[in-house]
């Protein structure tokens, strides 16, 4: 399946790309907004060899301690020759390879990580190459700590770093994607990054244009509008629409599922009932101190922005169910 619209946002990101690195870039988004698929492809369409890139997925990653955290950033040499020759990227892929032995005394902490990032992105610029390290939900580290215990934590760290990199040394962009909006709040509040990150959405598709990809995919008109109607511009929703056989009856299952977790949700404690109460009836929520609204959002079943101040419903089924139980227009 092709890949859809998008052009606003690769001709941002693409002109972002191709400045010169000065400030962390946060790629932040509801789940399911299509963040990784939209960055592949804005690098896919750069200029391969222009570019290096350092990509890191966390999302299935195993990562409790800062062992893991040094295996993930640093490959044995010849690592990335044995993995690539098995396999036709399209885009110029990149690890940090040290011998044997400088890796282990990184882990033993008798060598400095950073610096060892930092030759090797100097070199990727002598080479010509501008360097991009991508994480792919780097929340997942936000819980690691460098000594242990609750001791300098990693992502505190790592951060400092990515301001030298960007802001200082002007020598390699860093991307961070994320769903999690806590951990872009924290960083957007932090006054220490203040002046040193950018911050852009990558929302659902509205509703013209979420009815027009699905026409293109094939399907009716009154179909398109339709499911759009129930589920709005959902890109992993309309993905499995095109699929599916009968997709007017796929988004019955599936407001259906999102009901079935609702109701059990708000029997679970009837703060969250009064919490979407006030949505629904136009209350502002951001900025609210209730300890609730935030486990709604954790959920998934609010979404907030914290750059523009904004709580709403995760999706269009979430809303409507909310409404439906709720018993408001």
């Amino acid at each position: 399946m092709k890949f859809w619209d998008r052009e606003k946002e690769k001709k941002w990101l693409k002109h972002y790309l191709l400045t010169e690195p000065n400030a962390i870039l946060f790629v932040y988004g509801p789940k399911s907004s299509g963040k990784t698929a939209l960055l592949m492809k804005v690098v896919e369409e750069l200029p391969k060899e222009t570019f290096a890139y350092y990509w890191y997925d966390l999302r299935e990653k195993f990562i409790v301690g800062y062992e893991n955290v040094v295996e993930l950033f640093f490959k044995e040499k010849g690592w990335l020759r044995s993995f690539l020759s098995s396999i036709k990227p399209k885009i110029n892929l990149k690890v940090f390879e040290l011998e044997s032995g400088a890796i282990e005394d990184i882990r033993k902490k008798k060598l400095d990580p950073f610096e060892e990032m930092r030759k090797h992105l100097e070199e990727d610029r002598a080479r010509g190459q501008i360097p991009v390290i991508v994480f792919d939900e780097l929340q997942k580290l936000k819980d690691v700590y460098l000594n242990g215990g609750n001791q300098r934590p990693l992502v505190g760290e790592l951060f400092n770093f990515f301001v030298r990199l960007t802001k200082v040394l002007h020598l390699s962009h860093v991307i961070v994607m994320t769903s999690d909006t806590f951990f872009i709040e924290k960083v957007y509040f932090d006054s220490t990054l203040e002046n040193t990150s950018r911050y852009y959405l990558v929302d659902y598709f509205d509703d013209e244009t979420a009815i027009d990809i699905l026409i293109s995919e094939g399907l009716s008109h009154n179909d398109a509008k339709k499911i759009v109607e129930i589920a709005g511009g959902v890109p992993w929703i309309l993905r499995e629409s095109v699929k599916d056989e009968d997709p007017v009856k796929l988004l019955d299952e599936l407001y259906k599922q999102t009901r079935s977790k609702m109701i059990e949700l708000m029997g679970s404690d009837e703060k969250y009932s009064e919490i979407l109460r006030d949505l629904l009836n136009g209350k502002d929520l951001y900025g609210v101190k209730d300890a609730a609204v935030r486990e709604l959002v954790e959920k998934e079943v609010l979404f907030m922005d914290p750059v523009n101040g904004e709580i709403r419903f995760h999706t269009r089924l979430h809303e409507r169910a909310a409404k439906e139980l709720l018993g408001v227009e």
